[in-house]
C-alpha cells in the first residue's frame, strides 16, 4: 500500500492500474457485445455493467485520492477493489467465450472471490477509515482486522451461493465451507449485516470524538454512507425483499466518489500537465462508459422488445455521443482542474473578474471589501484583511474572516511605491500557503493596488481628523483635571478664608458686606468652573475609570420595569485612551437614554468588547424597535455616528429579531 506513494513512481503505477480496469472494462463491453447468444449476455447486460461501472468508480475514487495525498492509503485499497472488479468481469465473459477448461474456471473462481472480497471489506469497513483517511492505530488495529474478516467471510458466502457464471460452474458452490455458511448465516445475513454496519459506524463515532478536527466534510460521508446502509438494509428488514441488486451496486458506486471530496486534497500538491490530462482522460472514459450503459438500459426499457445486441438505436446512441465528445471532455478538463486547483485553476479569469467588480463599484472604498471577498469566496482561503500606510501608520480597509495565525503579507504597490498589503493567513490545517496560492494572490493584490491607492489621500485625511480628535480629548481631559484639581480647590479654599474673616465682622458694617458679595461670587465662579469642566469631558470617567461609570449609568437608568445589564469584555478593562473612553460613555449614555425613552422594553443589555485594536460598544433591547427608516436617522442617532465615525469607526442602528440593536466600532488607538 505504501508503494503507492506520491511520487513519480507511485503515480505511475496508480495510472497504470487504472488504465488496466479500464482496457478491462472495454473488453468486457466489445465481448458483451459480439456474443450476446451467450448464456446470460443479453439477460444481465444491465446488471453486469453495473458490476463494471462500480469497478471504475472505485478505480476513479482510488486514483484521485492516490495522487491527492491526503487519504493515499483508502485510494490505493479503492484501486485494487476497482481493479479486480473490472479483472473478475472480462474474465469470466472471457473464459466462457473461449470455452475455457476446469482449471482456468479454478483460477477464475480465485479472482472473483478476491473481488468480492475486496469489495466487502471497502465497503462494510468503509467507516473505519474516518475521519483522517486513516485506519484506526494501537489497541484499534484488532477491529480493522475482525472487520476484514468478517467481510470476507461474508463475501465467501455471497460467491459461493450463485451456482455458475454465464453457464460456468462456480466451483466454490459446492465446499463444505459454503454448505456450513449457508445453513449458520442465510437466516440470519441481512441482520448480521445490519450489525456489522452499525458496529462499524459506532467505531467510526468514537474515533471522530478522539479526533476533533477540523472534518468540514465528516457530515456529508456519514449522511451518504447512512444513505446507502439504508438502501441495502431497511427494505429487506421491512418488507423481507432486497431491492434490485442492481440500485444497491449503483450506490456503491456512487458512495465511493464521496471521499474525493471528503478527503481534500493536498493543497502543497503541484500537478505537471501530463498528470492532469490522464486523470481527467479517465474521468472522461468512466463518464462515457457510465453514460452509454445509462443509455444502453433506457433505450431498452423504452422499446420494448429489443435486446442488448446490436441495433438501430446504437447507431444513433453512437452519434450521439461522438458529437458530445470534444465539449464534454472539455468539461471534464476544466472540472479536473478545478478539483485540484479551485479557482486558482483560472487566474487570470479570477482577475478578470475582480477587475469588472472594481470597475462597477460607484464607491472607490468598496475596492478593498471586493477584494477580501475574492480571497475568501473564490480562492476558500479563511481570512483576509486589507491595509493601507498613512502617516500615522497602518490603517485597515477590509477584514473578512480572522486572521489567526498572522497572515502571510502581499504588498499593494502602485507607481513603484507599496501603499499598503494584504494579509492572507494558510489554509486550516496548513502551516503556510502554497505555491499556486501566492501566484493568484500576488495578481490579485496587483490588480487591487490603483483602486486601493485612490484612498490613501482619503485615509490620511481621516488620519488626521481622528488625530485632532484624540488631541482635543487628550487636551480636555488635562484641561478638566488642572482645573477640577488646581484652580477649583483653590477657589474654594480662598471662599473659606473670606467666610472665616467675615465671621469676626459685624453682620451689618460694609466691610462684612464687601466679604458676602466677594464669597457669592467665588461661589458663582466655582459653579460656572464645575460647568466649564462638566463640558470638557463626562464627570463620571474621573473617578474610578470608564468600567465604573458605565456600571453607575446602568444603574441610574435602571427601574423595576427595565433591567440593564452590562457586559464588558474583557473585565477589567484595558487602559483606553481619552477619546475612545468619552466616545463610548456618550454613545452608550445616549443609547440607553433612547430606550428608557421610546422603546418600552422590559431588558436592555449593554456590551462593551475591547479587542487588541477596536472596540465595539453595542445596546439592544427587547423594545418595539425602531417603527420604519426615518425613525433610525433621529438627532440621537446622528450624534452617535458622528462619534464614532470621529475615531474612523462605524455606526449601525436597526431592529433585531426581538427589539432593537445600535452598535458603534472603531479602532481602539493608543492610550498616552
Amino acid at each position: 500500500m505504501r508503494g503507492l506513494g506520491v511520487g513519480g513512481a507511485g503515480i505511475a503505477a496508480a495510472l497504470a492500474a487504472a488504465g488496466t480496469a479500464l482496457a478491462c472494462a472495454a473488453a468486457w463491453s466489445l465481448l458483451a457485445l459480439t456474443h450476446p447468444g451467450v448464456r446470460g449476455v443479453s439477460e444481465q447486460y444491465f446488471s453486469n455493467g453495473v458490476w463494471v461501472a462500480v469497478g471504475l468508480t472505485f478505480t476513479l475514487a482510488g486514483l484521485f485520492l492516490v495522487v491527492n495525498r491526503n487519504g493515499q492509503a483508502l485510494g490505493a485499497v479503492l484501486l485494487v477493489a476497482g481493479l479486480l472488479q473490472s479483472l473478475r468481469m472480462v474474465l469470466l465473459l472471457a473464459a466462457v467465450s473461449a470455452g475455457a477448461g476446469s482449471t482456468a474456471v479454478a483460477v477464475i473462481a480465485a479472482v472473483v472471490l478476491a473481488a468480492d472480497i475486496a469489495n466487502a471489506s471497502v465497503v462494510i469497513g468503509f467507516p473505519l477509515w474516518l475521519p483522517d483517511a486513516r485506519l484506526p492505530g494501537g489497541a484499534w488495529r484488532w477491529v480493522a482486522a475482525l472487520v476484514a474478516s468478517w467481510s470476507a467471510l461474508l463475501a465467501f458466502g455471497n460467491t459461493a451461493q450463485v451456482p455458475e457464471w454465464y453457464g460456468l460452474p462456480n466451483p466454490l458452490h459446492h465446499t463444505a465451507l459454503f454448505a456450513w455458511l449457508d445453513g449458520w448465516l442465510s437466516p440470519y445475513a441481512v441482520k448480521e449485516f445490519a450489525a456489522t454496519l452499525v458496529f462499524t459506524l459506532a467505531v467510526a463515532a468514537v474515533r471522530c470524538w478522539r479526533l476533533p478536527g477540523p472534518h468540514p466534510y465528516l457530515r456529508a460521508v456519514i449522511a451518504a454512507y447512512l444513505a446507502w446502509s439504508a438502501l441495502a438494509v431497511v427494505p429487506h428488514l421491512a418488507v423481507g425483499e432486497w431491492l434490485p441488486y442492481a440500485v444497491i451496486v449503483a450506490g456503491e458506486a456512487a458512495l465511493m466518489l464521496v471521499p474525493m471530496a471528503a478527503f481534500r486534497r493536498d493543497r502543497q500538491l503541484s500537478l505537471d500537465r501530463a498528470t492532469r490530462r490522464y486523470l481527467a482522460a479517465f474521468a472522461f472514459c468512466v463518464l462515457l462508459f457510465v453514460g452509454g450503459l445509462l443509455a444502453a438500459y433506457l433505450t431498452h426499457r423504452l422499446l420494448p422488445g429489443t435486446g442488448f445486441g446490436a441495433h438501430w438505436w446504437q447507431v444513433v446512441a453512437a452519434v450521439a455521443l461522438g458529437a458530445l465528445l470534444r465539449p464534454a471532455a472539455r468539461a471534464v478538463g476544466r472540472a479536473v482542474d478545478r478539483y485540484y486547483y479551485g479557482e486558482r485553476a483560472h487566474p487570470y479569469q479570477l482577475v478578470r473578474q475582480l477587475a469588472e467588480r472594481m470597475s462597477h463599484a460607484v464607491d472607490p472604498a468598496d475596492a478593498p471589501p471586493l477584494l477580501c471577498r475574492t480571497v475568501v469566496q473564490a480562492l476558500g482561503l479563511p481570512a483576509a484583511v486589507v491595509r493601507v500606510r498613512t502617516r500615522s501608520g497602518p490603517r485597515e480597509l477590509a477584514r473578512l474572516g480572522t486572521v489567526d495565525p498572522p497572515g502571510v503579507p502581499f504588498p499593494l504597490t502602485y507607481e513603484g511605491a507599496e501603499i499598503g498589503e494584504l494579509l492572507v493567513p494558510p489554509r486550516f490545517g496548513q502551516s503556510e500557503l502554497d505555491r499556486q496560492d501566492h501566484e493568484v494572490l500576488r495578481l490579485l493584490a496587483d490588480q487591487a493596488s490603483p483602486a486601493i491607492a485612490s484612498l490613501g489621500l482619503y485615509e490620511d485625511l481621516q488620519a488626521s481628523r481622528e488625530q485632532l480628535v484624540v488631541a482635543r480629548e487628550e487636551e480636555r481631559r488635562r484641561l478638566r483635571h488642572d482645573l477640577h484639581d488646581g484652580l477649583g480647590p483653590a477657589l474654594s479654599g480662598l471662599r473659606l478664608r473670606i467666610d472665616a474673616a467675615g465671621t469676626d465682622l459685624p453682620d451689618d458694617s460694609k466691610a462684612a458686606a464687601s466679604l458676602t458679595a466677594a464669597s457669592a461670587g467665588i461661589g458663582q465662579a466655582i459653579t460656572e468652573l464645575r460647568r466649564i469642566t462638566g463640558g470638557l469631558s463626562p464627570g463620571p470617567l474621573d473617578s474610578k475609570g470608564l468600567a465604573d461609570a458605565l456600571r453607575r449609568l446602568a444603574d441610574t437608568l435602571g427601574s423595576p420595569s427595565l433591567r440593564i445589564t452590562l457586559d464588558l469584555r474583557p473585565d477589567p478593562l484595558p487602559v483606553l485612551s481619552a477619546a475612545v473612553e468619552a466616545a463610548v460613555y456618550r454613545i452608550s449614555g445616549e443609547a440607553l437614554n433612547n430606550v428608557v425613552r421610546h422603546s418600552g422594553a422590559t431588558v436592555a443589555r449593554l456590551s462593551l468588547h475591547a479587542l487588541s485594536d477596536r472596540v465595539t460598544v453595542e445596546v439592544a433591547d427587547n423594545g418595539s424597535g425602531f417603527a420604519d427608516r426615518a425613525s433610525t436617522s433621529g438627532v440621537g442617532l446622528r450624534s452617535m455616528a458622528e462619534r464614532a465615525e470621529e475615531l474612523g469607526g462605524s455606526f449601525t442602528a436597526g431592529n433585531a429579531p426581538v427589539g432593537a440593536v445600535v452598535r458603534a466600532d472603531f479602532p481602539r488607538g493608543r492610550a498616552d
